[in-house]
């Protein structure tokens, strides 16, 4: 049985849609999600295990919990610029002489009544960027993101589609989420995998464009690894659809995969030492790949490009398995 109900945030008092499942009269899966909040899955819940970090209290200040949407700059932007078909666009600095994270992680996005089906319950959510809109005055590009969250009963699919509506200009973009996963147990009970093909170079946080073999990279992570010890922040190239990424719980025998279809093909692993939480970030592009692109490193940047009307779509799609 599925449904869904309205709520409001505990933290951000702001409006939350719940949808849910159950098993025999018991509560199988859930998620809850902030529209107006950059459309950020704040909770993924299954068996009554919460796998997602939670807004901290108070939340004055940070955008830290849950799964904030990337778009359409993930991570960093070297100088807060970067210049695309003649036309230099200058971007906030929020990160010491960087744009970190921008535009739309905590964004007003519209969303539709969920529609609840015998096998799932989804609903959809979308931002449109036009002129009138504050953020097209940072990046004068019309656009519109949309994205559907379905649940089923031990996964949570989330459908993207990205669309070009300016009738001149090309729209160079990239989209990526940056979920923060709990852990359960301790750190060496937790296990990651990222089947990537190669390390990307970088110099303070921002890819220099050169790809690395994975034996010189500062930590091979293309077979389950450890988490206790690894300090990562780190840009993976070459992820590929039939190879999924993956956290691995030894402490309460489950395994949370993380697929996404062909158009993820790079990847962003975030271990803080000193937290109860890890981020393996799902993205199709590199960090800064504006810049990369027009350095010539385009197989690398990855940097998606709409002609005017053009759109494009994938999925990503968090898994529970026990093991």
């Amino acid at each position: 049985m599925f449904g869904y109900h309205i709520a409001k945030h505990p933290v951000l008092e702001q409006k939350m849609i719940c949808l849910w499942s159950e098993e025999d009269h018991c509560r199988k899966s859930e998620i809850n999600l902030l529209p107006g909040f950059g459309s950020n899955l704040c909770s993924f819940a299954v068996d009554g295990l919460e796998y997602l970090h939670q807004a901290p209290m108070p939340v004055i200040g940070t955008k830290y919990f849950g799964t904030p949407v990337l778009y359409p700059f993930p991570n960093r932007v070297r100088n807060c610029r970067f210049t695309f078909d003649g036309v230099e666009y200058r971007l906030p600095d929020n990160d010491g002489g960087r744009s970190l994270h921008l535009l739309v992680s905590d964004a007003q996005f519209e969303s539709e009544t969920p529609v609840v089906k015998d096998d799932a319950v989804s609903v959809k959510t979308r931002l449109d960027i036009v002129p009138g809109h504050p953020l097209y005055d940072i990046f004068p590009i019309a656009n519109r993101l949309e994205l559907v969250y379905t649940l089923r009963n031990s996964s949570v699919d989330i459908d993207v589609r990205i669309t070009n509506l300016d009738s001149k200009k090309r729209f160079p973009f990239g989209f990526g989420i940056h979920p923060y996963f709990n852990i359960f147990g301790t750190k060496d009970q937790v296990h990651l995998h990222v089947p990537a093909k190669k390390w990307m170079e970088a110099v303070s946080l921002l890819p220099t464009g050169k790809l690395i073999d994975l034996d010189e990279a500062p930590t091979d992570l293309s077979k389950p690894t450890a988490i206790k010890g690894l300090t990562l922040d780190e840009v993976w190239f070459g992820m590929e659809a039939k190879k999924p990424q993956s956290i691995t719980y030894d402490a309460i025998g489950r395994k949370l995969v993380m697929k996404a279809s062909e158009i993820f093909t790079h990847s962003v692993t975030y271990t803080p030492p000193f937290e109860a939480f890890l981020c393996v970030e799902n993205q199709t592009n590199s960090t800064d790949c504006h810049n990369l692109y027009a350095r010539g490193f385009e197989k690398e940047a990855h940097l998606l490009i709409l002609d005017p009307g053009e759109s494009i779509g994938g999925t990503l799609s968090f898994l529970i398995e026990r093991i």
